[in-house]
């Protein structure tokens, strides 16, 4: 049987957050979106993604960055849910 070891929390290592977007988005960590459906979650995602992808600065950011990679992925919508088609 394993042995229990108790922890102090003032033996526990201080460890800085590192931020893509601070305050809400840190390197390293799971960050997750709620809200009811329609609120435009996914839509927020896209464009954090897009403004991302081209090194663009982040709403209330000045932090100048380099163009990075995207991958998007969505477990609830369909492709067709992502796509929005204006009628004339």
């Amino acid at each position: 049987m394993a042995e229990l070891k108790i922890l102090n929390m003032d033996e526990i290592p201080v460890i800085e957050v590192e931020w893509l977007w601070y305050p809400y988005i840190p390197y390293g960590k799971i960050t997750i979106v709620h809200g009811d459906p329609g609120d435009g979650k996914a839509m927020m995602i896209l464009q954090l993604a897009s403004i991302l992808s081209r090194g663009d600065k982040l709403p209330c950011d000045d932090t100048e960055r380099e163009p990075i990679k995207i991958i998007y992925q969505t477990a609830e919508d369909g492709l067709l849910s992502l796509i929005h088609i204006s009628e004339p």
